[in-house]
Order: C-alpha cells, then sequence, then structure tokens
C-alpha cells in the first residue's frame, strides 16, 4: 500500500514534503490564471507544517504559486528554482539565484518577440516571470500547429540569448540555461533543512527532474519517495520511475490526507 512507503519517510526526523501545484494540487485549468487549489488542501498544508518542513516547488512566479496556496509557513519555490520565498510574498522576501538576474533582461526580449510574432494565433496565452516566461497553448484550436509554430519562431532567437526552451503540458517555457530545476531545488531543501526523510508529488515533465532526484537521495541515505499523479496524458518516463502513482489530483489530495493523519 503506498501510504506503507510514506509512514518509512515520515517516521525520519527532520522530515519534509515537496509539492509541485498544477495538476499535483490543483486541477489543471483552462488559463493559468484560472487554477484553484483542490478543496481541504489548505487545511492539510496548514497541518502538514507543523509537524513537517513543506515547500511549493513550480515553474510559475512565486507570486502566482503563492497566491493559489495562500499558506504562511511554507517555503515557495518558483521559476522551476530561481525564485526562493520563505513565507508567503506579500510579507517576505523574494530571493533570485544571482547566476541568474543576466538572462532577466535576455528572456524580456525573447517574450516580447512571442508576444509580437504570435498576437494572432487564437488561444495562445503569455504568461512573463522574472526570467523568462512561459507560453501556454491548451486553448489553442490546433494545439499541436501552435507547438510547431511556437518552437520554430524561439529556437534560433533562444540560441542567439543563450536562452533554452522546455516543454510541458501545453506549454513551451523560455528559461536560463543554467542548470537548475526541480531536481536541484528538491535537494537544496533538503540540505537547507537537513532533512532525514522527504516526500515529492508531481505530475509534468518539469517535475522528472525531482523524481529521479529522489533516487539519488535515497542512494546518498535519506528516505525519499516520489509520488506521480497519473493523468490522461502523463509522461510515460514519470510513471516508470514513481515510486507511487496516484489517479487525478482526488487521488493525491486522498494520499495527502492519510499521511498529514499519519503525522
Amino acid at each position: 500500500m503506498p501510504l506503507t512507503d510514506i509512514q518509512a519517510v515520515l517516521s525520519q526526523r527532520p522530515r519534509g514534503f515537496v509539492f509541485d501545484i498544477d495538476g499535483t494540487l490543483s486541477p489543471i485549468a483552462p488559463t493559468p490564471g484560472e487554477a484553484q487549489l483542490y478543496p481541504g488542501v489548505a487545511v492539510l498544508l496548514e497541518r502538514a507544517r507543523q509537524q513537517a518542513h513543506v515547500a511549493i516547488v513550480t515553474g510559475r512566479s512565486v507570486e502566482s504559486g503563492a497566491a493559489i496556496i495562500n499558506v504562511e509557513g511554507l517555503t515557495y519555490i518558483g521559476n522551476h528554482g530561481l525564485e526562493w520565498c520563505d513565507g508567503l510574498p506579500s510579507t517576505h522576501t523574494v530571493q533570485v539565484v544571482p547566476e541568474a538576474l543576466p538572462y532577466v533582461e535576455p528572456g524580456k526580449q525573447l517574450l516580447d518577440l512571442a508576444e509580437l510574432e504570435l498576437a494572432e494565433m487564437p488561444g495562445v496565452l503569455m504568461e512573463r516571470k522574472r526570467i523568462g516566461g512561459s507560453i501556454h497553448y491548451r486553448l489553442s484550436p490546433d494545439p499541436q500547429g501552435a507547438r510547431e509554430k511556437i518552437l520554430a519562431l524561439l529556437a534560433e532567437p533562444a540560441r542567439k540569448l543563450h536562452l533554452r526552451l522546455s516543454e510541458g503540458k501545453y506549454v513551451v517555457e523560455v528559461r536560463t540555461p543554467l542548470t537548475i530545476d526541480k531536481g536541484v531545488s528538491l535537494r537544496r531543501f533538503v540540505e537547507r533543512h537537513q532533512l532525514r526523510g522527504v516526500v515529492f508529488a508531481g505530475d509534468d515533465r518539469t517535475d522528472l527532474d525531482a523524481v529521479l532526484e529522489a533516487a539519488r537521495l535515497r542512494q546518498d541515505g535519506i528516505a525519499a519517495v516520489a509520488i506521480v499523479v497519473e493523468h490522461h496524458d502523463t509522461l510515460p518516463a514519470l510513471l516508470e520511475h514513481a515510486d507511487i502513482i496516484v489517479r487525478e489530483v482526488e487521488g493525491m489530495v486522498a494520499l495527502l490526507r492519510q499521511a498529514v493523519n499519519e503525522l
């Protein structure tokens, strides 16, 4: 039973939870601004943080992610690990990884280009961040065609600006070339709090880095378990490397409730 694996992790001290948001704690929404936390999750996170260190790690900006969760006392990690905030950003300082700062202006330039050239494409939405941003095409009448056009438009300019493009579900991400991702963020969170046990949960392509990092943490003597939330379009590699698979956000919340009750 999955809870057995989590119990082994949570018997450690100190212990922690690290969660993605969209598709993990919040059902996938048509646009980023429409996403809402699954009912009851905020209360569960509030209870969890009283007994464990809790982090939210997302591709969104810290402010965007924190606005959805809205629970004080958590660590909010945004933009795949480039932004950190030890609490809600309305009352705490957002820290940006120093080596990412040179990419602020190039990221803006590439998003400016995308906004100009893709303005007439229906169903394409820009999400700007401190560094880089996201181009969503979930609402496009031709998602595959939109994806191909976005990648073709931005590939060469991104190369010239020393940026990289990555992909998630119906989204193209403009990112720095730095080797900072959700896996690096997971390990940094573990090391920051000297955790002996940690549970990670995610559902999308960018969560694979953290799923793989959980296995490496176990090799280093840390009790770590990676939960993958399965949807109809989940990346096969995520399912292959998951320690625990749950169905949809409802399954994740049910497992979280069990884990918190164990605490």
